[in-house]
């Protein structure tokens, strides 16, 4: 009997997406993509997205706080409607909720949620609750409202890669989590990186509404190389990008430094950056580093997509290049 492990995520998402023959007519995206997309209106659009987070999968409860854990379990969902250029706007939020969770736990749950709602001025509209045998989860769902849609598929031969902000630090955060480590101001850093982290919805703002020709985009939740892959297979290119471009943290260098570990697997396969992962024209280059400029957000250019091989490669500093394999990065199962 074949195992869902087997399979791995994306292929039971194709799998299960074979099953299903009704497609509404009016549907923009559907399965394959970071969120449902359907038009309400002239002009108007709803983008839907779920996230689900499991303990002893997702995070562990002897490692973060309630507070914590109820703005990363929204902040992940958040990050996908960012991903397609959207604002989002109402959240549902269903628990399984095991004998061991105390009341006072879930009142700082939702202490974590309001945070992040109140940030973005999202309303967190309602959900459910259930019991659950042995493991605590969290599901959010969330609606928001896109003009401008940006999928994975439209990157183009020629059109440059952007990243925002900075790589590996949640994934070199969650190695010193396990470890134990955190008595440095870099490693908190790091650790609340992977923790706590940030959705990019002020930067899709900036792209949406630069009009800019952003080709394609997607979040970085399973690893710059995997989400890459998911580009450039919906997008039928490849893509190369190049080790010295990569953008790091002072925090993430000095501590790779310290521990003489190796940056690249952290940046390149960690996951669970939530940064933006973007492709546009060479001419829309100096608009958007202006707009980024003006709103003191990061972006960095890190590679260029090519039409063969279709795959993904690296270019090291010393000049050589690697191909890099997509079946490296985060795996749920």
């Amino acid at each position: 009997m074949l195992k869902t492990k087997e399979l791995g995520e994306f292929g039971l998402i194709n799998r299960i997406s074979s099953h299903l023959e009704f497609r509404a007519a009016n549907s923009i995206q559907s399965i394959g993509d970071d969120c449902a997309v359907y038009p309400v209106s002239a002009g108007a659009n709803e983008v839907i997205s779920t996230d689900a987070m499991v303990e002893d999968i997702h995070f562990k409860l002897s490692t973060t706080t309630p507070e914590a854990l109820g703005r990363k379990a929204l902040s992940i969902s958040l990050s996908d409607i960012a991903a397609m250029g959207g604002t989002p706007k109402r959240a549902l939020v269903t628990l399984g909720i095991p004998k061991k969770i105390s009341v006072s736990f879930l009142d700082k749950l939702y202490s974590g949620f309001n945070d992040i709602c109140n940030q973005f001025q999202v309303e967190l509209a309602g959900g459910d609750t259930v019991s659950s045998p042995k493991c605590f989860f969290i599901n959010v769902a969330v609606i928001g409202e896109a003009k401008n849609i940006f999928t994975r598929k439209g990157a183009k031969p020629g059109d440059l890669i952007f990243v925002t902000g900075t790589l590996g630090d949640s994934s070199l955060g969650l190695k010193l989590l396990k470890k134990k480590k955190r008595t440095s101001k870099d490693q908190r850093f790091l650790i609340q990186k992977h923790l706590d982290p940030t959705a990019r919805i002020k930067e899709a703002g900036i792209l949406s509404r630069s009009k800019i020709s952003i080709t394609s985009m997607i979040d970085i939740s399973d690893g710059l190389v995997q989400d890459l892959y998911h580009i450039c297979k919906s997008s039928n290119v490849g893509a190369q990008i190049h080790e010295e471009s990569l953008p790091q943290s002072l925090e993430f260098v000095r501590t790779c430094n310290k521990n003489l570990a190796s940056p690249l697997p952290f940046i390149l396969n960690g996951g669970e950056d939530y940064e933006l992962l973007f492709t546009l024209p060479p001419d829309g280059v100096k608009k958007l580093n202006r707009q980024f400029l003006k709103a003191k957000a990061l972006v960095t250019q890190i590679g260029e997509i090519v039409l063969k091989p279709k795959k993904v490669s690296l270019k090291l500093r010393e000049g050589t290049t690697k191909i890099l394999q997509d079946s490296e990065g985060f795996n749920h199962f």
